[in-house]
């Protein structure tokens, strides 16, 4: 990141606090009365901004490549080796699902892959999500939101500022992707954004909706239980589906698969494109990590490759609660790790040690059921001082993670969240920052 500027935005909030504390109000009624929503109200945000040069996104993005080619080595060996299967823990319904060709060449079109950022290039990647990504209206909102500041106006003064656009930029890659799996036919498809009633983020979806009808697509917004597959064609309603863009998580999918056999069956017959195909699951759970850890697993990968996974994911293992000597390490070291389900979201299910005294921890070590849980190496969050104008305090140490937008294995945006706590997320604390690209003008 930009240090230098990050010390210049600090320096013009600091010299007028009281005038951008007024501003922070005001941005913050308009972010009250967007569609920047989440569990039913409005996602919270710092005045802060994150600031990049080109060349340092330019890097995130060959981190992402790096890291994409790896992964996409792992699908490779889940297709072709039946007994590299058998290290991840799908049913077989999910392995069904995940193999089955879903009719183009990328296996995962849209993901989000969170840092723990360094400014050395030494990212650690916590988080790697394949299934049913999102943030991108919010961010959209707040960067545009924070774009027109007071203290922006400042910083625009010396630096040319640019945001992320992720909305047609993403009907590009569907567009793109559906052409390849109808061989080029049908060059104005019915789109259906489809999740579970409930499940979702609607006002996202709404924005993605107006945005793909905008460009002329007749674009629906469904529950996939209300899908139905007669004479090889999938409907909602009266309406043929082409395009599916897929916000269902796959274990929900497979939850309710009872109630979802016209979709299931339409896409096994490939009588829709779905973008957000299945074999994304294999790079969402959170046992990759751990197997990514076994090298004897790895050969398939290169030194340079093995490298790569010790220097930038944490040492991830499968959590045995039979294990006695595991169990009692975990204990012992409480400060160094973190158990975490193998398929959860936003922080869900997460324990670090350090949040709990040495009885509280063994309590939950002890108490984890059958469930099944990784255990990671606990990494430092990196830390910056942001205004805090919500609790009238100008600056305060937050820890921030940022997430990579990847459409079609190409860095698209950024997506950054801060924190007071260990966990960054919804269930705790969770401040929504925009980030933009600088630089200064010839």
């Amino acid at each position: 990141m930009l240090n230098s500027l990050h010390e210049e935005y600090r320096g013009i909030i600091e010299r007028e606090p009281e005038k951008y504390h007024a501003d922070f109000l005001k941005r913050k009624e308009l972010v009250n009365n967007s569609t920047a929503i989440y569990n039913d109200r409005p996602v919270d945000f710092l005045y802060q901004g994150l600031f990049f040069s080109e060349e340092e996104f330019g890097e995130l993005g060959n981190l992402l490549e790096e890291i994409t080619a790896i992964l996409e080595k792992v699908v490779r060996e889940y297709k072709e080796n039946p007994q590299f299967r058998k290290l991840f823990p799908f049913s077989p319904l999910m392995e069904e699902l995940i193999l089955l060709d879903p009719g183009y060449g990328v296996n995962f079109s849209m993901a989000r892959f969170d840092i723990f950022y360094r400014n050395n290039g030494e990212h650690i990647f916590c988080e790697l999500n394949t299934d049913g990504s999102s943030g991108m209206n919010e961010i959209t909102i707040i960067q545009e939101v924070m774009e027109k500041s007071l203290a922006f106006a400042e910083l625009k003064k010396n630096y040319e500022i640019k945001g992320f656009e992720l909305f047609n930029s993403w009907l590009d890659v569907l567009l793109k992707n559906y052409r390849e799996f109808s061989g080029g036919m049908g060059d104005r498809p019915n789109i259906a954004i489809v999740d579970f009633t409930g499940d979702g983020i609607i006002y996202e979806f709404r924005a993605f909706q107006k945005v793909f009808r905008e460009r002329g697509y007749n674009t629906f917004i469904c529950d996939p239980r209300e899908l139905e597959y007669k004479g090889g064609k999938l409907y909602y309603k009266d309406n043929p589906i082409n395009l599916i863009y897929r916000r269902a998580t796959t274990m929900r999918i497979v939850e309710e698969a009872e109630d979802i056999g016209d979709f299931l069956s339409a896409y096994r017959d490939g009588a829709v494109c779905v973008i957000g195909g299945f074999v994304s699951q294999i790079i969402h759970n959170k046992a990759l990590f751990a197997i990514l850890h076994e090298d004897d697993k790895m050969d398939f990968l290169t030194e340079k490759e093995k490298e790569f996974i010790k220097k930038h994911i944490p040492y991830t293992a499968i959590l045995d609660i039979n294990d006695g000597e595991i169990i009692n390490m975990l204990i012992a070291e409480k400060d160094q790790w973190i158990v975490k389900p193998l398929d959860q979201y936003a922080g869900r299910g997460v324990y670090i040690g350090r949040d709990f005294s040495t009885g509280e921890w063994e309590k939950i070590i002890k108490n984890l059921g059958n469930r099944e849980y990784i255990y990671q190496e606990y990494i430092e969050t990196p830390v910056m001082p942001m205004p805090n104008f919500a609790e009238n305090k100008v600056s305060e140490d937050f820890g921030f993670l940022i997430g990579l937008y990847s459409y079609n294995y190409q860095l698209a945006g950024l997506y950054t969240r801060a924190g007071r706590k260990n966990i960054i997320g919804n269930i705790s604390e969770s401040f929504t920052i925009p980030n933009y690209i600088c630089r200064k003008p010839e």
